[in-house]
């Protein structure tokens, strides 16, 4: 893969009304960057001033398509050491920094907006500089699909434990807990130490002291073209809960010490959507109630 520095002054619609006046250049040390999967990788630039008044640089946006988030480096250095730009003056050094996601595909582009003008309050659009990255994880396709032979494993550092857009991901206190995938695999783990490996796991839900757990596992799964029909377990603090219906929408009691499920006669997941038929049932730590806890809002 190739880098080379690429100078980038605005879009050419925007380039009359703004950068050209501005005097403004921007140029990032590399435009293509291959990133590891786990530490965030920080991205350095070249700021100059090439007009004849101060800029005045007030914002750093970092815009990344799926597989990736990114933000300001340090607003703090913005805000004390970016923030004014003399004529002629001319800044090198870290100014993003971009996290991989868990899920997602491995080639992500976008741009670093940045704002400002002639005051210290302008937000105009001062520079939009491209990006592209390439994540380098070997366990997964360039469309982000697991590789065949891809097992789940727990191996996420505890400063990159949970992805923004992760809903089944906690990290609480010294305790990050998530479900790994693989292919057709995915298991719960609580910092490196893996649960029970499943063919499906939902509704992943933690205690407010990350002490408790319980989510839905799905197992001998079979698939009649586009309808897969599962069996399914509640798995509360590592075990397997007994149960006649197909439990649905799970959720656990704040202290961990409770945890409730709408059971169904049946369920399937038909294009990847959950269809269920047959009456429900309420029930709560295993046996039917008439009305669910106020804590619950798994339905």
């Amino acid at each position: 893969m190739s880098f080379w520095p690429l100078w980038v002054f605005i879009f050419p619609a925007l380039c009359a009304a703004q950068t050209c006046a501005s005097g403004l250049e921007a140029a990032l040390d590399r435009y293509e960057i291959t990133v590891a999967v786990d530490p965030p990788t920080v991205i350095h630039a070249t700021l100059r001033n090439r007009g004849t008044a101060p800029i005045y640089l007030t914002g750093v946006k970092v815009l990344l398509s799926e597989g990736a988030v990114g933000d300001v480096y340090n607003p703090v250095l913005l805000h004390e050491r970016l923030l004014r730009l003399e004529a002629g003056q001319s800044w090198d050094g870290p100014l993003a920094v971009v996290k991989p996601n868990h899920r997602g595909p491995l080639l992500v582009k976008g741009s670093i907006l940045l704002t400002g003008g002639s005051t210290p309050d302008s937000v105009d659009s001062l520079a939009s500089i491209p990006l592209q990255l390439t994540i380098n994880d070997p366990r997964r396709e360039l469309d982000g699909s697991y590789d065949r032979q891809t097992l789940p494993v727990c191996d996420r550092s505890s400063d990159h434990c949970c992805d923004r857009s992760e809903t089944s991901c906690f990290q609480i206190a010294d305790r990050c807990i998530y479900a790994a995938e693989g292919y057709d695999r995915q298991e719960v783990c609580i910092n490196h130490q893996a649960e029970k490996s499943y063919e499906h796991i939902a509704d992943l839900r933690v205690s407010t002291d990350g002490v408790h757990i319980a989510y839905l596992a799905s197992f001998q799964c079979l698939s009649v073209g586009p309808e897969e029909r599962c069996q399914r377990t509640v798995v509360v603090d590592h075990v397997e809960q007994p149960g006649s219906e197909e439990a649905t929408h799970l959720d656990l009691s704040p202290d961990g010490r409770h945890y409730a499920y709408i059971g169904r006669e049946s369920c399937a997941l038909y294009f990847g959507e959950e269809r269920c038929s047959g009456a429900s049932h309420l029930i709560m730590d295993g046996a039917k109630v008439d009305v669910l806890p106020v804590w619950y809002h798994g339905g």
